[in-house]
């Protein structure tokens, strides 16, 4: 059933997937409340792990939400640090792959986003079979590819909207199909087409010093 609430507020991106990011929820009324798995929590700064099922209830004051991918974590996600302070600490923050397959792989799907990207593609620029890449990709990045280039677009794209571009002039320079399929990755993404969110939320996308949004 859909709720008749528009989201309203700040999306802010550090690399990652809806559920395959670390996912950390702000409240400065302390009353986040979110059911994670079988549990409901509630406080200041609620955490949400990689691939967890959650919910997060309704709250009288706006909340703030950090998607983080773990490539980019170091342990210290529970620390009390304030929004600001995050994205100060991810904007200097290196991924944490060192396999350097891996790390062509992942340059290669940052370079070809503009348009298509196949498994092979991909697989080649890391010097791999196609049947062993896709495994090593899995277990290294914790996602299929073609998740994983989603989520990448939908970088280029919020950064694009971000900079006052439209949904259709995003969706262009992110590689998506036509701005129908943006949209759709939006929504099932963040619960929020690109109409609503060009309305409504102000999305930034926090990028590392060492790398420039493409």
């Amino acid at each position: 059933m859909k709720s008749s609430k528009q989201w309203d507020g700040k999306l802010l991106l550090a690399q990652g997937w809806a559920h395959y990011p670390v996912q950390l929820i702000f409240s400065e009324a302390c009353d986040a409340t979110l059911t994670l798995e079988d549990r409901q929590l509630m406080g200041c700064l609620l955490l949400v792990p990689s691939n967890a099922k959650h919910m997060l209830e309704p709250s009288q004051l706006p909340l703030d939400l950090l998607y983080i991918e773990p490539t980019l974590l170091d342990g210290r996600e529970g620390e009390d640090r304030t929004l600001s302070e995050w994205f100060s600490a991810l904007r200097q923050r290196k991924a944490t792959i060192d396999e350097p397959r891996m790390i062509r792989a992942l340059e290669a799907i940052d370079d070809g986003l503009g348009g298509k990207i196949t498994q092979d593609m991909v697989a080649r620029a890391a010097g791999m079979s196609k049947s062993s890449f896709t495994q090593l990709f899995r277990s290294t990045i914790g996602m299929p590819l073609r998740r994983y280039v989603l989520w990448r677009r939908l970088n280029v794209a919020v950064a694009a909207i971000g900079e006052g571009a439209d949904a259709t002039a995003a969706a262009y320079k992110a590689g998506f199909a036509d701005a129908a399929h943006f949209s759709r990755t939006m929504r099932e993404t963040f619960g929020v087409s690109p109409a609503e969110s060009l309305l409504r939320i102000k999305m930034t996308v926090a990028t590392p010093c060492h790398q420039e949004t493409r």
